[in-house]
Formats: structure tokens, C-alpha cells, sequence
């Protein structure tokens, strides 16, 4: 019979190896990088989050997912990021998943899964589990950039500006308009562009507006338009864009833009059906009170012929902070549109549906706009002062942006005659666009204009 002593020591023990293997079995239960985490990072993350990642809208990715040692340098942050829902970007509410191209939402379970990584301890696990050396560079979304450069592909026609825009120290709300030449040769005859892209050269870019290639703001890809929806591109030697530099002004903070632009064209024999249409929506008029955390803004606009809508743009300054399309047929329902109810400055996506939707006519669209110019709002210039509409960055705005088209078939076959209505209202917008502001020459070297009192 064994003494108390020796009884004593094996129940020590017992206890010992029991709190080892539980030990060992929940380390082994705790999700690792290479089988977990990283195929989420992969289906979620890797297109932008990659070894020198594509450029969206000025925005670059700060680090890499596919590897373990950045990944878990930055796991708390993943973590906050997912639980703020800040990451991945996509303002639209979960109502809508499903609805829009190109959307990012994120399973609950892989969310779950990646907090549960970091709460484990950010563990590596065997590099094995992540299947050969080629998976880990893939991509489950198969966004990954192509080797031209531009998200679109191989362009039909590139330009950009002629020489560098020179953005002074002194800048930080500046707003020129600037031609783009086209190569000599490149585009002698009015093309139809299915696909357009704006590469802005920096984060200073606030947006980018173009009669022909749609508008440009952080975080927004390239304009691709339905099969038989296109713009027109007349023959012209300049591509005009109105620019929107901001950023902080003071010593050596002077910065050089050399912004681009790319576009596929439809072929000979292609049939463009329905000629795509924009309207900015603004709504003017109103104060927002300093201080105040949630002021909302509400206009309507009446559809008066059918129309097929094909995406929405809403679009706030630095107090957004929620946005709401909603639409009331003629027999008095209604349906929301798009509900985006954590609006971010940051990340303006264009919201294009994946079938375009058809809106009757005699419906009215109701569109409301909240704003937080508190003091609660971090990203707020000056919560002590009343804001109204206006074009600097630190004023604000309230558009609704829509792209549409009228629903009856043009049956425009593309390499034969267009007609006059096309040719001169796509010539028009472009011609307007130029008159209503004064060419910016970036070879002039002329800034007297920061001297002078404003009229």
C-alpha cells in the first residue's frame, strides 16, 4: 500500500499532466495563420493588402496579409479594424449584400475567426497548412492587378498631364482645371469607352471630375459599364478633369501630381443600346449648427421618363456621417435604395447594381443626408463653427450622384455614323466643363494667384 506522501505526489502529478494536455489542446485548438486566418485574408484582404498593392483611388494598402510576420505585428489593430467594421471598406448596410458590384462584405464566421486568431495569440501554425508556396500568393477574389498596371486591363488609350502639377506649400484647398493631350494619332475618330480608369498621383487628391471618365474620389476602382451601356469619347486632342488638391499647407509639405487616366473602347460591330447619363443631385441651402451630432438634410428628385439607374454615388465632406437613397413608385411604395449607414470621407464607393434597376417614371426619389459637426467627430475640422455648402474639403456637400440611361433601346451599332444628338451633347459637357473654369498651364510656374485677395 502506498504512504499518503506517495499519494499525494500522484495526484500532484495527475493534476500536473492534465493541465498540460489541456494546455497543449488548447493551444492546438487556437486557429494559426497558415490554416485559419490566412485563406480569410485571401478571400478578404490580399487584393489591396499585398507587396506593393495596387494604388485605389490614391489609397494604398500599409501592409502585406500573406505574410506571417506583418500579419501579426498588426493583429491588434485587424482586430479593431473588424470589430469597428472599418475594414474591409464597404459602406453599404448588410440589407443590401448582394445588390451591388464588387462588394466586400465579410462573413460573421471569418470575422469571428480572425478576432479569435488574434485573441489566441496571433500563432504562426506549419506553413504547410497553407497547401504550396503558389497558394499563398493567390487570390480567392481574383482581384489581383494586372501586369499593365491598370485594374481594366490592357487600355485602347492612355493620358495624362502634360508636365507635373506643381501643388505649392502654401495649398490646401486648390481646385484647377487641367487638360490631359492625347498622343497625336492615338484617337482621331469619336471611340465608345466600355471601361475607364482615373489614377490620381496621390492621397492629396480629393476627387477628380471628367465629363468622359466619371469622377475619382479615394477608394474608387475604374468605371466598367454593363455590356451595350457606354459614354462617348468625341474626337478632341484634350481630355479636360477638374482637379481637387487638398492637404495640410506649411513648410516642405509642396507636392508633385502627375494623375492619369486609361480606357477600353468598344469594337466595330458592337451595339451600344443605352448612352449613359449622370446627374450630381446637389442640395444647397442649408447650415449645419456647430456642435450639432446628427443634422439631417432631405431633397427629392422626380423621375420623369422610365429609366434604368445603374449605380449611385453618395457624396459628403469630413462631417458625413450617413446617407440614404429611397424611392417612391406612383402607386405611393417604397423602397431604399441604398442605406449607407457609416458614411466615410475615405472610401466614396460608386454603388453599381448588378443588374441595372428599372425606375418608372412618375416615381420621386427621396434622398437624405446626416452630418456630425461635433466635437465627438474625430475626423471634424472645427466643431465650433456653423457649416454650409461649399467646394473646399473643410466646407460640405450633400450629392447623390446617379448613373442612368433612358430604357429605350438606341441600337447604335459601333464603326457607323452616330447620330447628332450623341455627338454634340457628349462635345457639350466637355465644352461647358472648360468654359466654367480657367485652364490651369502647369508650364506657366505662376502661383501670384496665393497673394492676391480672393474677389
Amino acid at each position: 500500500m502506498r504512504s499518503r506522501s506517495d499519494q499525494l505526489k500522484a495526484t500532484i502529478l495527475g493534476i500536473l499532466t492534465l493541465a498540460v494536455f489541456q494546455s497543449v489542446k488548447a493551444d492546438n485548438e487556437n486557429p494559426t495563420f497558415y490554416a485559419d486566418a490566412l485563406p480569410v485574408f485571401q478571400k478578404n484582404c490580399v487584393a489591396c493588402h499585398q507587396d506593393n498593392g495596387p494604388d485605389v483611388g490614391g489609397i494604398f494598402a500599409p501592409m502585406p496579409l500573406n505574410d506571417y510576420e506583418q500579419a501579426k505585428i498588426w493583429a491588434p489593430l485587424i482586430k479593431n479594424a473588424l470589430i469597428t467594421n472599418y475594414m474591409p471598406p464597404w459602406g453599404a448596410h448588410e440589407r443590401h449584400r448582394g445588390e451591388f458590384k464588387g462588394e466586400r462584405y465579410i462573413d460573421k464566421k471569418e470575422k469571428e475567426l480572425l478576432i479569435a486568431w488574434v485573441d489566441g495569440g496571433a500563432l504562426e501554425g506549419n506553413l504547410s497548412d497553407a497547401g504550396s508556396k503558389g497558394a499563398l500568393a493567390s487570390n480567392s477574389a481574383g482581384t489581383t492587378l494586372p501586369e499593365s498596371g491598370w485594374w481594366i486591363g490592357d487600355p485602347d488609350l492612355v493620358v495624362q498631364f502634360e508636365d507635373e502639377v506643381y501643388v505649392p506649400d502654401e495649398v490646401m484647398d486648390w481646385q484647377p482645371t487641367v487638360q490631359m493631350p492625347v498622343p497625336e494619332g492615338a484617337h482621331e475618330n469619336p471611340k465608345w469607352i466600355s471601361m475607364a480608369e482615373l489614377d490620381p498621383g496621390g492621397p492629396w487628391v480629393h476627387h477628380i471630375v471628367s465629363s468622359h471618365m466619371g469622377v475619382g474620389v479615394p477608394g474608387r476602382g475604374p468605371f466598367t459599364y454593363p455590356e451595350g451601356w457606354g459614354v462617348l469619347l468625341p474626337q478632341d486632342p484634350f481630355i479636360t478633369v477638374n482637379m481637387h488638391y487638398h492637404k495640410n499647407p506649411g513648410e516642405n509639405t509642396a507636392v508633385t501630381d502627375l494623375t492619369r487616366a486609361a480606357f477600353k473602347f468598344y469594337e466595330e460591330g458592337d451595339v451600344i443600346d443605352h448612352v449613359v447619363e449622370t446627374n450630381l443631385l446637389p442640395h444647397r441651402g442649408w447650415t449645419i449648427p456647430a456642435g450639432d451630432s446628427n443634422f439631417e438634410v432631405n431633397n427629392t428628385y422626380d423621375i420623369e421618363e422610365d429609366i434604368y439607374l445603374l449605380s449611385m454615388g453618395p457624396h459628403m465632406h469630413y462631417r458625413g456621417k450617413a446617407m440614404r437613397y429611397e424611392l417612391e413608385y406612383p402607386d405611393g411604395e417604397r423602397e431604399v435604395l441604398l442605406w449607407v449607414p457609416d458614411y466615410d470621407f475615405n472610401w466614396q464607393f460608386l454603388y453599381e447594381y448588378e443588374e441595372p434597376k428599372l425606375i418608372p417614371a412618375g416615381s420621386t426619389m427621396h434622398m437624405s443626408w446626416w452630418f456630425d459637426n461635433s466635437e465627438g467627430n474625430r475626423f471634424n475640422p472645427d466643431p465650433t463653427q456653423d457649416v454650409v455648402y461649399g467646394p473646399e474639403t473643410t466646407d460640405e456637400m450633400a450629392n447623390a450622384r446617379i448613373y442612368y440611361a433612358p430604357t429605350t433601346p438606341r441600337g447604335l451599332v459601333v464603326g457607323e455614323p452616330i447620330p447628332e444628338d450623341v455627338l454634340n451633347r457628349a462635345a457639350t459637357e466637355d465644352m461647358a466643363r472648360r468654359d466654367r473654369a480657367d485652364l490651369f498651364d502647369p508650364s506657366a510656374d505662376d502661383f501670384s494667384w496665393l497673394t492676391e485677395d480672393s474677389p
